[in-house]
């Protein structure tokens, strides 16, 4: 009869299975044996590095035993120095045709359908990919040799990081994955992910980091790998993701700088939010105009917004150079209009 010692260690060897098959289904790169061993949050850093690789390697025989294949990226497949690095067989490890029938591929279709119709849920993306999975596999067994529906995205790693990003949110569990920020710089993260946005094409997460101890915007692309969501959270009732939604202003090469924009004082601070996002301070003048103070790095493009909403009454106050950047733009405006 198992003892207690027996099931603790066989919990423990379990967790660290499970860690392993998340990581390097997220992971965008292969990982080195020291990256794997010297982790304490898999469940490896002993401090005894010749055990901690024998765990490693009794490991993978245990996953692949169950389907999950993580080979040497380097072709040598005994070497495990620090040089080492490995990867998910994506082609060995997800299931070959046969495993289910047509009609049970069927039944499942029919109820990931009919759950997706009844109820509003976070893992569509990955329930739709599951069943656009089971039908191909079916396809590629049949022995017709029926062409696997191809119209539906094929897997990717970014992908499925972002179903994992939008896991941990759902669940409010808190996210740590590896980061490179835009400089090159690499860190690991722990985040209570509190809000998911996209700004020109990139996915981005804005919550709680506890290296800052404070709320910080991280792009999903720029995370390498996670680990399963941890521990829970819970949203503060205060937290607007307005404040941290990007504005054309914010991305350049200038110094930032304070700018400030005046708008008609028949206007309420709330019907700028679809202009201001919420961000940077609104004060009342003594004219009775509405002035919009905000940090900009972009003067060109803070004064491109300026003239968008021109018909709004939107102007720009200061510093002086965002007003010649303004006026610059109307000239040129006009010029145009008489050239045509």
């Amino acid at each position: 009869m198992p003892t207690k010692r027996d099931r603790i260690a066989e919990d423990t060897t379990a967790q660290r299975l499970l860690n392993l098959a998340f990581i390097f289904n997220t992971t965008t790169r292969p990982l080195t044996t020291d990256e794997i061993i010297l982790d304490t949050d898999l469940g490896y850093g002993s401090g005894n590095r010749e055990s901690d690789v024998r765990k490693f390697r009794r490991d993978r025989q245990k996953l692949a035993e169950q389907g999950f294949e993580i080979v040497c990226a380097d072709g040598d497949g005994d070497a495990e120095n620090e040089a080492s690095s490995w990867v998910l067989d994506r082609g060995r490890t997800f299931a070959t045709a046969g495993i289910i029938t047509r009609d049970d591929a069927s039944i499942l279709a029919d109820a990931i359908d009919e759950y997706l119709s009844a109820s509003l849920t976070p893992l569509r993306v990955p329930l739709t990919r599951a069943r656009t999975k089971i039908l191909e596999l079916v396809c590629a067994g049949n022995e017709a040799g029926q062409a696997a529906d191809t119209s539906a995205p094929r897997d990717t790693t970014q992908q499925t990081m972002l179903d994992i990003v939008w896991l941990a949110f759902s669940l409010r569990r808190k996210l740590t994955f590896s980061y490179t920020n835009g400089r090159g710089e690499h860190s690991r993260r722990a985040v209570a992910v509190y809000g998911i946005f996209s700004h020109e094409g990139a996915t981005y997460i804005v919550g709680l980091d506890d290296a800052a101890q404070a709320v910080r915007t991280f792009r999903v692309d720029r995370m390498d790998r996670a680990l399963r969501p941890g521990a829970r959270y819970e949203i503060p009732a205060s937290f607007d993701i307005h404040a941290y939604l990007f504005l054309p202003f914010d991305f350049g090469d200038g110094e930032a700088v304070e700018a400030s924009f005046r708008f008609p004082g028949d206007f309420l601070p709330e019907n700028l939010t679809p202009i201001t996002h919420g961000r940077g301070a609104l004060t009342r003048a003594a004219d009775g105009s509405l002035i919009w103070t905000i940090t900009v790095r972009d003067l060109d493009a803070a004064a491109a917004l300026a003239l968008g909403h021109a018909r709004d009454g939107m102007r720009p106050a200061a510093p002086a150079e965002l007003v010649a950047r303004w006026n610059a733009l109307i000239e040129k405006a006009v010029a145009d209009h008489v050239a045509r």
